[in-house]
């Protein structure tokens, strides 16, 4: 079957279920509570939720059935650790969080990119770069891709530097049980300033809001598979895309996020979030094929979502106000 016609069958369905949603469930909450000036909004908002649906049944059917096949380490089928990773993967993958960020802040970015204007400032625009070669959608998606995995090295490293920051973060790794489910496991407040900087470079980049979603989709699908409970390192490959065990040697206790020799100092390895390059460079990397427990030394955490956030939270104003301890 010729590909052309199968996708403009997808594309159709896609945009008929998306018609669907809007007209008879998120159109009638908007005009009964007279929100109508949001529709236009709203209905791009659908995308993020169906494209979550999307992912959401990858990582439950196929995800978690790879794991069964190539696992890491023998688990338990569901912890009560790992069912809290399952509410932050709804919670982030179904639309809820970055639609309120994206409420939130659409006023906010539009200032910035109307400052931006005034002070005659150009943004990266790759398409401008080689018309013929950096227009084509893929080629430009494809270097913001690359970019923007920069900008996330810098700041996933970051968080790992200062200590008021780290307990925030701490969350993220403070799961012994990694599962495909365990990436969204996140501080709100951690996840704010991710949506602020990642957006805000992403708006410097000049990427488009097409290029943004499908971006942001990608990315959490790889990073989803980087967190499961996987025996794959990539082999030849390893050098290209970060692998279940590369990720996972950044989970290690002991290595990951601790100095080396130093336990409970912050330090830490492998910070990559898609590629391995930025960690090759910055002598960051280890490529290991043992599996290794994960986990923060010391850290307890309460299997309660609302917990886990009050916990950091105080952990971390503790350290911005240390005579508050």
């Amino acid at each position: 079957m010729d590909s052309n016609p199968l996708i403009a069958a997808i594309a159709s369905a896609y945009a008929s279920v998306q018609e669907f949603l809007f007209t008879y469930v998120a159109g009638p909450i908007l005009y009964h509570f007279d929100l109508m000036a949001m529709a236009e909004d709203v209905f791009d908002g659908i995308d993020w939720f169906l494209f979550g649906c999307i992912q959401i049944f990858l990582i439950a059917v196929i995800l978690r059935a790879w794991e069964r096949f190539s696992p890491a380490e023998m688990q338990e089928r569901f912890t009560k650790s790992s069912k809290a990773d399952i509410f932050y993967t709804l919670f982030h993958r179904l639309g809820i969080f970055h639609g309120l960020i994206f409420i939130a802040l659409s006023g906010f970015f539009f200032q910035i990119d109307s400052v931006l204007h005034d002070f005659r400032f150009d943004r990266l625009n790759v398409e401008s770069w080689w018309p013929s070669v950096t227009s084509i959608p893929l080629v430009s998606f494809c270097i913001y891709f690359i970019l923007l995995d920069f900008v996330e090295y810098v700041y996933h490293r970051a968080s790992h530097v200062f200590n008021w920051w780290w307990q925030l973060h701490a969350l993220h790794h403070s799961q012994t049980v990694m599962t495909a489910w365990s990436d969204d496991r996140n501080h709100i407040v951690d996840d704010i300033m991710h949506a602020l900087v990642f957006s805000f470079f992403a708006l410097l980049f000049g990427v488009s809001p097409s290029q943004f979603i499908l971006l942001v989709v990608l990315s959490q699908l790889i990073q989803s598979w980087q967190h499961a409970n996987l025996k794959i390192h990539l082999g030849p490959f390893k050098y290209l895309l970060i692998s279940p065990m590369y990720h996972r040697m950044h989970h290690a206790v002991g290595y990951g996020h601790e100095a080396k020799g130093k336990p409970g100092v912050l330090g830490g390895c492998n910070f990559g979030v898609l590629f391995p390059w930025w960690d090759m460079m910055f002598n960051t990397a280890i490529f290991s094929k043992e599996v290794h427990p994960t986990g923060v030394r010391d850290l307890v955490l309460s299997p309660n979502v609302l917990q886990h956030q009050w916990q950091g939270l105080i952990h971390s104003l503790r350290e911005i106000f240390p005579k508050a301890k």
